[in-house]
């Protein structure tokens, strides 16, 4: 996972904060519309940006698993929020980052030769879900909210929920619930 972040950030436009072994990935940043070429009338994540615990509300955090409670914090990404999981072994780390002002399009460019690389609508908002090995161990998704704003959530699975919980379709499941929040 930590070559994973030192790959993604030397790429660029990513984060790499790190909790207590279980380095948070990051990758592409996101912003998203309808289109592909989107125009900067997204929705605000300005709310967000001063509030990075506040993109997912107490029934959405309860899905996350046992995780501990929400830590801010600020990453290349820009604010970050961490849930990190009860035990390391037992229980993923999600981390959230609220990306203002970084081009979408030049972030995608830079992880589109991922070995696991998607490019696909959620509810009508672009998204990308990238690794730079499998998407077994890490995995992200980010949603383009404009040119040049995006989120992008973060998985590090813990050992024991590898079976259960792939990271890419759960990177994606908790960006859907970003997006509903981001739609009202």
């Amino acid at each position: 996972m930590i070559a994973l972040l030192t790959a993604v950030a030397a790429v660029g436009g990513c984060t790499g904060t790190k909790t207590d072994g279980a380095a948070t990935a990051a990758s592409a940043n996101t912003a998203g519309t309808t289109s592909s070429a989107p125009s900067d009338n997204g929705p605000s994540i300005s709310q967000f940006v001063a509030n990075p615990c506040g993109i997912l509300d107490a029934d959405q955090v309860v899905t996350l698993g046992s995780v501990r409670a929400a830590t801010p914090g600020t990453g290349t990404l820009g604010p970050n929020c961490t849930w990190k999981g009860q035990d390391a072994i037992k229980n993923s780390t999600y981390v959230v980052a609220v990306t203002e002002g970084q081009d979408f399009e030049d972030m995608v460019s830079r992880v589109k030769a991922n070995p696991v690389f998607t490019d696909k609508e959620l509810d009508g908002m672009r998204v990308i879900t990238t690794d730079r090995a499998d998407g077994e161990l890490a995995c992200l998704t980010s949603i383009q909210v404009s040119k040049s704003d995006s989120i992008t959530v973060q998985l590090n699975t813990a050992a024991d929920e590898r079976a259960t919980k792939k990271a890419c379709p759960e990177t994606e499941r908790v960006a859907q619930l970003i997006v509903e929040n981001l739609r009202g």
